[in-house]
């Protein structure tokens, strides 16, 4: 190899033997078990306009304000590369009428891009498998991709996996909560950092995902 030969970008990598291998037989069987539960395939482009991503994740988060690679292309339109799946998918139901389908079941898989600071099992280019339903508000939606995933998982041979579930609530009980939110952290305000501080009214959920010893020891008595 030449001194010259440029090296790999940092965060990426290059599969190739076994590891291509077991790639692929991930994908094959995600593909398979996909059908079984009647997931429709889909293909989303792998840049968007920012504003796809950062009125879907929200402009106060660490994906959109940190993590992303946008850039702006020769007519000076923000683009991005996509740094997750739904709500590419989200804009390709809305834009092309697909909810003359719904409830639509979609699946894809594909690379992601987050510009994180890598590490052993975390790169900037990485790959995931998605499903998602759309225009269904039952819980038996859930339901059924809570299934479809173990099936998937027990396909894998993936033992030992214990299932957290969690809920913000109704639309009603995130407003009061959000409310509660606000009124108990503008009293420390003064006091949150930097981060916090900007997310106070934007988005006061993710005070309480702060890392930062400053916000945690008011993150305890949080309502």
């Amino acid at each position: 190899m030449s001194k010259n030969t440029p090296k790999a970008i940092r965060g990426t990598q290059d599969i190739f033997g076994a590891d291509a291998e077991a790639f692929a037989f991930v994908v094959e069987t995600f593909e398979r078990v996909r059908k079984l539960y009647r997931f429709r395939r889909a293909e989303m482009p792998v840049f968007e306009k920012t504003e796809v991503f950062s009125r879907a994740i929200g402009e106060t988060t660490d994906v959109v304000s940190k993590e992303m690679y946008s850039f702006n292309d020769r007519g000076d339109t923000s683009l991005t590369l996509r740094p997750e799946f739904t709500a590419g998918i989200a804009r390709a139901y809305l834009t092309n009428g697909w909810q003359q389908h719904a409830p639509l079941k979609l699946a894809t898989h594909g690379p992601l891009f987050r510009y994180e600071r890598p590490q052993k099992g975390r790169y900037r280019q990485f790959h995931q498998i998605d499903a998602e339903i759309l225009g269904a508000g039952e819980p038996q939606a859930d339901v059924e991709l809570l299934a479809m995933a173990d099936q998937l998982l027990k396909e894998l041979g993936i033992e030992g996996v214990t299932l957290h579930l969690n809920t913000l609530g109704d639309a009603q009980s995130r407003d009061a909560w959000r409310a509660g939110l606000i009124e108990y952290f503008e009293a420390v305000s003064g006091e949150l950092s930097e981060d916090s501080q900007e997310r106070l009214h934007k988005n006061p959920l993710r005070i309480l995902d702060s890392k930062d010893s400053r916000d945690k020891a008011f993150v305890a008595d949080a309502p």
